[in-house]
């Protein structure tokens, strides 16, 4: 019984840190190390409410997680109705996460797809932008699809408003989301979005870590072009009323924060906290390692 308590205790604390984590302000100084620690937290939620499943299978023989399942494998006759009906809870925890993430990557790619044949019969190219997809239409759009066949596509309307350092500028935080494959830090709670649609507590979540991968691009943008560029360049898209929507599975350098990212991205860059970043990654490792462990210890 020990092992569900303390499993149960993960998952409350997992939840409960999402909106203090989602409203702190430290993590815009560093979006790399808040993402580690998001990752972490969605990863230990997803082991304790897959071991809070299976602990009542093996409580009764006090052994911990993996050996219990080794002995189910070996001997699935010596297990009680007790046992079966959670081991039948846990798998079918674990084929729905797996479901609607392959589903999730599935409709995405699909949307993908779908969205670059459109863009080979209206978008043209530009010398002056090798490699950039422009799109007449008098709406401000700038945007990136990743993948395989990975794109960037600025409209004549963000082209008109915005001056030549600023493009470069919105083109350098477009290729970073395209080199750091952002999507994949989404998919995961997109993929629980399917199966909790109506959750305020993973909509926090979604728009928590948008912001920060928005955040991350800013930075890696700003290691070769001018802050106050990128700056400026956001400043004139939140000024325009009239910007097209982000395709699905796209990233738009002004689809998030704006506010938030043009007075970052305008106050003296902060010093690096090195301590606090390793206590926020031995805080991350921590809760990694609590569950992990669970799995081993006997019950």
């Amino acid at each position: 019984m020990s092992h569900l308590l303390h499993f149960a205790v993960l998952i409350v604390c997992c939840v409960a840190a999402v909106r203090p984590l989602a409203r702190a302000h430290w993590v815009q100084r560093m979006p790399r190390t808040a993402l580690a620690l998001w990752q972490a937290i969605g990863l230990t939620l997803e082991l304790s409410l897959t071991g809070l499943l299976f602990s009542a299978l093996f409580a009764p023989a006090n052994q911990g997680l993996l050996p219990g399942l080794a002995r189910l494998v070996t001997d699935p006759a010596g297990t009680d109705l007790v046992g079966r009906l959670a081991a039948t809870l846990g798998g079918l925890f674990i084929a729905a996460r797996l479901i609607t993430l392959v589903m999730t990557c599935a409709t995405t790619v699909r949307a993908r797809h779908k969205h670059r044949d459109l863009l080979r019969l209206i978008a043209r190219a530009d010398p002056a932008l090798p490699g950039i997809a422009i799109l007449d239409h008098p709406a401000a759009a700038a945007y990136c699809l990743p993948g395989r066949d990975s794109s960037i596509v600025i409209s004549t309307g963000a082209l008109g408003m915005l001056k030549p350092a600023h493009v470069r500028a919105v083109v350098a935080h477009e290729q970073a989301h395209l080199r750091q494959r952002h999507d994949l830090f989404l998919l995961p709670l997109l993929a629980w979005r399917r199966l909790t649609p109506h959750s305020t507590t993973l909509s926090e979540a979604i728009g928590a870590v948008r912001l920060l991968l928005e955040m991350l691009a800013d930075d890696t943008c700003c290691r070769t072009r001018s802050r106050h560029d990128l700056a400026d360049a956001l400043a004139r898209f939140s000024r325009d009323s009239g910007q097209l929507a982000t395709p699905s599975g796209g990233f738009a350098a002004a689809d998030t924060g704006l506010a938030a990212r043009t007075a970052r991205l305008r106050a003296p860059e902060p010093a690096h906290s090195a301590a606090r970043s390793l206590a926020v990654f031995t805080l991350a490792a921590t809760l990694l390692a609590t569950p992990l462990s669970l799995f081993v210890l006997p019950i």
